[in-house]
């Protein structure tokens, strides 16, 4: 199968910066992973500052542009190799994910791609044309809205209590936790993952599924070739700006004690039109040398960059410098997330200067047992 260029970019471009995001959760006590306000020490301006441009230009994109790939990925392989390897690699991507999450860290997302991606298999979507695509993922996202829209309702109406910030004897016991006994985080990620099933079923498999419909519909459509024009693509940036622009002044009308980054029904609408303004720049910049020398090996080897993230701040934060967890400000974590991107960068670089495919993508296809090209 030739690798097309624009989606080894916009690939590479997506896992790298999921790392942006993820840093928080490695580094903080996960319930409190997209809160601003999660200790009663307080935050400076600076961290206000940083949250807030979050908001407006991180949270959720990377993680939407990744998703809208997951379904490209699906469509090639069942059109290249059949029902069945695809069938297979998603299987042996459960397995991978439930690993990753139960074991190494709580905020994996390659188990709910997989069975995502199983049911949409199973139900046949993928042979749809463009169109049937088209509305079907739109239909999906909206089911998936609902549960984020009872909750806006249930904000505005009732009286909710903000998220608690961690008492300092509560902080210290969540350091003690996620740095000591290594068998008590792998049961409260058990638990954690479980929980998730239920997040799952009302609302994280539509968005999912929507979003890899989406990206199906967006491939046979050939929009990966030529993405949107100039105009279209500053209206679909300036207008997701703008909506999250919306979700940062509630949060500081309310104090920063909801994390509404990620629940309101509005920010879901932003990340994907701010995903899609992303690819649309990347699609059209796809010559760029830069990019094809320096993108688009991480997006050949996005599945070993994401678990390396995980393997990699898990001993940072929890075996190396455990004196840094639940310790250090935003501007501190997103400089580590910065040089981790710059590590990774350069590894690839090197890396297929002497191999040609990434060592978990050569384990998973090994393993998933792929066929030979068929004519």
């Amino acid at each position: 199968m030739q690798r097309l260029p624009q989606l080894d970019i916009i690939r590479g471009f997506a896992v790298l910066g999921i790392l942006l995001m993820n840093i928080f959760a490695f580094a903080y006590p996960i319930d409190y992973a997209h809160s601003l306000i999660w200790h009663e020490a307080g935050v400076s301006i600076l961290d206000t500052s940083l949250y807030n441009l979050q908001t407006l230009l991180i949270s959720g994109r990377f993680l939407t542009l990744f998703n809208l790939l997951f379904g490209v990925s699906m469509w090639l392989i069942f059109q290249q190799y059949g029902q069945s390897y695809l069938q297979r690699r998603l299987y042996w991507l459960c397995l991978f994910g439930v690993l990753h999450g139960v074991l190494l860290w709580s905020g994996d997302v390659l188990l709910w791609y997989a069975l995502t991606g199983l049911i949409v298999l199973k139900r046949g979507h993928l042979q749809l044309n463009s169109g049937a695509l088209w509305r079907k993922a739109v239909r999906f996202f909206a089911y998936g809205l609902i549960v984020p829209l009872l909750y806006a309702v249930y904000l505005l109406f009732v009286q909710a209590e903000p998220i608690a910030a961690l008492t300092a004897e509560t902080l210290a016991a969540e350091q003690q936790f996620w740095t000591g006994h290594y068998l008590a985080q792998v049961i409260r990620q058990l638990l954690y993952a479980v929980l998730m099933l239920v997040a799952f079923a009302l609302s994280v498999y539509w968005l999912m599924a929507g979003i890899m419909l989406l990206g199906v519909s967006l491939y046979k459509s050939a929009w990966f070739e030529t993405g949107y024009n100039t105009v279209t693509t500053k209206i679909l940036f300036w207008l997701a700006f703008a909506i999250s622009s919306v979700t940062v002044l509630v949060d500081h009308v309310t104090g920063y004690g909801y994390g509404l980054n990620t629940v309101l029904p509005w920010e879901q609408i932003a990340m994907l039109l701010m995903a899609l303004s992303f690819a649309s720049i990347l699609i059209n910049w796809r010559e760029n040398s830069w990019l094809q020398l320096w993108l688009a090996p991480c997006g050949r080897m996005a599945f070993t960059l994401y678990i390396s993230q995980t393997l990699l701040m898990v001993l940072l934060f929890r075996i190396m410098r455990p004196d840094w967890f639940a310790s250090l400000d935003r501007a501190a974590l997103l400089v580590i997330a910065t040089s981790m991107i710059v590590l990774q960068l350069l590894f690839c670089r090197w890396y297929f200067s002497h191999f040609n495919q990434g060592p978990l993508e050569w384990c998973w296809r090994t393993l998933s047992k792929k066929p030979a090209i068929t004519d």
